[in-house]
């Protein structure tokens, strides 16, 4: 039907992998195949439909030429072959309308099934994405709350530092304060300082 070869099949595959995913490339070929029997389902109906319509109209031709004919010439055999031709004709028109109207049911609810199938998956995948949700807050809640522990960690820490550098200082200070006398320690005054002229 298509002249597609192995390469293009493969490119075709390739892409598709590519475009939908691992996890969405089987349900799409799935799909893709139930819409590819489908339509050959319908196509295989369309001809017979149309083979019996080419019947018809050819049987109801040969009724109309034999008409033509002059039906009180015939035979009263071949008259009665013509009579069961024609009971023949209508009882094909009455059961070609029933295929019609049967085909059309048919397609009508795969096309419903179809719809249905499509609707399924897009409510799973909205619910896999719902799902998927809470758990993203739940681990940014956890996130944070271990955010929260580690900067308590870290600011005790600095609190610690902090006591351990006042001890320091009055250790240095108490150390200097042995060495030199407390009037080494002040500060200069303004009027001690020379003045530039």
């Amino acid at each position: 039907m298509f002249d597609i070869s192995f390469q293009e099949l493969l490119l075709v595959f390739v892409v598709g992998l590519v475009v939908l995913g691992p996890q969405r490339l089987p349900v799409a070929i799935k799909t893709v195949m139930g819409w590819i029997r489908t339509i050959r389902g319908l196509a295989a109906n369309v001809q017979n439909e149309l083979a019996q319509e080419l019947k018809l109209k050819e049987l109801q031709e040969s009724i109309k030429k034999a008409e033509a004919l002059n039906l009180s010439a015939l035979s009263p055999e071949l008259s009665k072959t013509v009579e069961d031709l024609k009971q023949s004709a209508q009882q094909m028109q009455s059961s070609l309308n029933q295929t019609e109207g049967e085909i059309r049911k048919l397609t009508d609810e795969q096309v419903a099934e179809i719809q249905a199938k499509i609707a399924q998956e897009e409510t799973a995948h909205s619910q896999n994405s719902q799902e998927t949700q809470p758990l993203v807050a739940e681990n940014a809640e956890n996130n944070e709350v271990e955010t929260a522990q580690v900067q308590e960690e870290n600011t005790a820490s600095a609190a610690d530092i902090a006591e351990m550098a006042e001890l320091d200082e009055e250790k240095l200070a108490a150390q200097l304060s042995a060495y030199y006398s407390p009037d080494d320690f002040e500060a200069p005054k303004s009027e001690d300082k020379p003045h530039a002229s």
